[in-house]
């Protein structure tokens, strides 16, 4: 059976990634290990960096995923940034640089890298469109989950999240996962 590492330190990251995947002749086991993030643009090269680093550093198969939020309004702020800045100013910070903003659109990008020793990370995205809520609501989540409305509902991640009705786009899942099947074949 083949091993693949999830590297990550985040419990709740890896238990996602593995209720969206099952490969028969692969197992996946997370690596809580730290990784350097680089200044990118873009998810997608933050978490192709990250796998490229780790296969080499620990010589296996890893996976890295890296998830982003951009705000249209905000020129794409905080996009890649974002954990670094939604420590600084939070929920409300949000609200207030979006304070009488109309266009309130923004997108979450979810990328996720697969790479082997010695080789090019392979790596798969997808985007979750929305917009920017007016206040804060709901319990669960990150900051950003309490603000951010997916594109065709009217309530937050956050309460979605409280009623256990929020189902994530985990396209970059399922391109992985069609991925690993072919190099298994």
């Amino acid at each position: 059976m083949k091993k693949i590492y999830f590297v990550t330190t985040n419990q709740y990251k890896f238990e996602k990634f593995t209720q969206a995947i099952s490969i028969p002749g692969i197992e996946i086991e997370q690596l809580s290990e730290e990784t350097p993030e680089i200044q990118a643009p873009n998810n997608r090269q933050i978490a192709e960096f990250s796998a490229w680093f780790t296969a080499q550093k620990i010589n296996l198969p890893v996976i890295t995923e890296d998830v982003g939020l951009y705000i249209q309004t905000l020129r794409g702020f905080p996009g890649p940034y974002l954990n670094q800045i939604e420590k600084w100013i939070e929920t409300d910070g949000f609200l207030q640089l979006l304070l009488n903003k109309k266009d309130r659109s923004a997108y979450w990008e979810y990328a996720i890298s697969y790479c082997e020793p010695r080789q090019t990370p392979k790596t798969f995205y997808t985007h979750q469109k929305g917009s920017i809520a007016k206040e804060a609501k709901g319990n669960s989540g990150w900051y950003m989950d309490k603000i951010f409305i997916p594109e065709g509902q009217v309530k937050t991640i956050s309460e979605l999240l409280d009623n256990r009705e929020y189902v994530r786009n985990d396209d970059h899942y399922l391109q992985l996962k069609e991925y690993l099947l072919k190099l298994g074949k």
